[in-house]
C-alpha cells in the first residue's frame, strides 16, 4: 500500500487515444457534470488566464467534485504561431487528485482533453439549442478544433450534414475541405471567401479562431441569420457588442468566470445580461430555445469542470486496461 500512494499514472496522447473514448460519450459524461454542477457542491475557482507579449497565453484551471470524488488541475500554454515551428497550438498536463485523501493518481496529456472536451462542450450546447431543422455547420477556424466540432456535432445532430468554412490561411481551409469532405456524414463541406459568408450560411456557428489578448471583433447583428445558434470557443474575440446584444438568448458555461474575465483581462464589454448557464439549461431547462427564429449565442469559455469529469473516465478506463506508465512521486 505504501509503494502504491508513491506511484502516479502518466497517461500520453497515445495512451489516452487508446482507450476507446468516443465523441458520443464525451458529451453525456459532460452533461452528467454539469448536471451536478447545477446541484451543488462543485468547486471551481476562476481559471487563470493571462498573456505574455504576443499572442501566447497561460492558463490554470482547478475543480473539484465530491460527486465524481476528485480533484484536478490543468496547467497550459496557447499560440497561434507555434504550429508554424511545428509545436501544437496547445500545450500542457493536467494533475487528477483523489479528493477524499488529497493523493495524486495521474497525470495526463492536457492537449488531448482540451482539444476533445472542448468540441464536446460545443456539442452539448448543439444538442440542447440548435433549431430543429437545421442542417449547415459553420466554422470559423479550420484547424484542430473544426475537425473535432464535426465529429462531436454529428454525435449529437446527425441531421446536421453540410459545412461551411473560412480560414485567414487559404491553404489551412482548402486542405480542411479536402480532408474531412465524408468524414462524420458531412457530405458537403465548403470553403467560403470570408466569415461573412459563413455565418450567413450556418444554422450553427462556431467560431474557433485564435483566442485574442486584443479584440478584433467582425460578426455583426445582420450576418447571423433568424434561428441560429452561435458559440463562441475563442472568449470574446470575434462577435461585435451589437451582435451580442442583439441575440435574443445569451448563455455562458460559467458566469462566474464571466465577470473574472471582465474585470481581470477587460473582456465582454457588451455582455451586460446572461439569460442561464449551460448547467442551468442542462438540468432545469433554463434558457431553452422556444422558437425556431430566436437568435442564440453561447460563450463557451471551457471549464475546468469539463477537464475533471473527462480526466476521471480516463482514469477509470486507463486502470482496467493497464494503459500508460506508472511513475515514482
Amino acid at each position: 500500500m505504501e509503494k502504491a500512494r508513491r506511484l502516479v499514472r502518466f497517461l500520453s496522447g497515445a495512451d489516452l487515444n487508446g482507450l476507446g473514448l468516443g465523441m458520443g460519450e464525451l458529451v453525456d459524461i459532460l452533461e452528467a457534470a454539469f448536471r451536478a454542477k447545477a446541484a451543488g457542491g462543485v468547486a471551481m475557482p476562476p481559471k487563470i488566464f493571462f498573456h505574455r507579449d504576443g499572442p501566447r497565453f497561460y492558463s490554470a484551471m482547478v475543480s473539484a467534485s465530491p460527486a465524481l470524488g476528485y480533484a484536478g488541475c490543468k496547467w497550459q500554454s496557447g499560440d497561434p504561431d507555434n504550429p508554424a515551428s511545428g509545436l501544437p497550438y496547445i500545450q500542457g498536463l493536467y494533475i487528477l487528485t483523489e479528493d477524499a485523501t488529497g493523493r495524486m493518481r495521474a497525470v495526463m496529456d492536457a492537449e488531448w482533453i482540451t482539444g476533445r472536451r472542448t468540441a464536446a462542450a460545443s456539442a452539448l450546447v448543439v444538442r440542447h439549442l440548435a433549431k430543429a431543422g437545421a442542417r449547415t455547420l459553420g466554422i470559423l477556424g479550420c484547424g484542430l478544433q473544426a475537425r473535432a466540432h464535426l465529429e462531436a456535432v454529428h454525435a449529437v445532430r446527425p441531421r446536421i450534414d453540410r459545412c461551411v468554412c473560412y480560414d485567414i490561411h487559404p491553404e489551412r481551409r482548402q486542405r480542411f475541405v479536402a480532408e474531412m469532405t465524408g468524414q462524420f456524414g458531412f457530405a458537403s463541406v465548403e470553403g467560403m471567401d470570408g466569415p461573412e459568408e459563413v455565418a450567413r450560411n450556418a444554422d450553427v456557428l462556431v467560431t474557433g479562431g485564435p483566442i485574442e489578448k486584443d479584440r478584433r471583433p467582425v460578426i455583426r447583428p445582420d450576418w447571423i441569420p433568424a434561428g441560429a445558434l452561435v458559440v463562441t470557443i475563442d472568449y470574446d474575440s470575434y462577435v461585435t457588442d451589437e451582435a451580442i446584444r442583439a441575440v435574443d438568448l445569451l448563455l455562458t458555461d460559467d458566469f462566474g468566470q464571466i465577470e473574472d474575465a471582465r474585470r481581470n483581462e477587460g473582456k465582454f464589454p457588451a455582455v451586460d445580461r446572461v439569460d442561464a448557464t449551460v448547467a442551468e439549461l442542462v438540468a432545469h431547462g433554463r434558457g431553452a430555445r422556444t422558437s425556431d427564429v430566436q437568435r442564440i449565442l453561447a460563450f463557451n469559455l471551457g471549464i475546468a469542470l469539463e477537464d475533471l469529469a473527462v480526466a476521471v473516465e480516463l482514469l477509470k478506463r486507463a486502470e482496467r486496461s493497464g494503459a500508460g506508465t506508472m511513475l515514482p512521486l
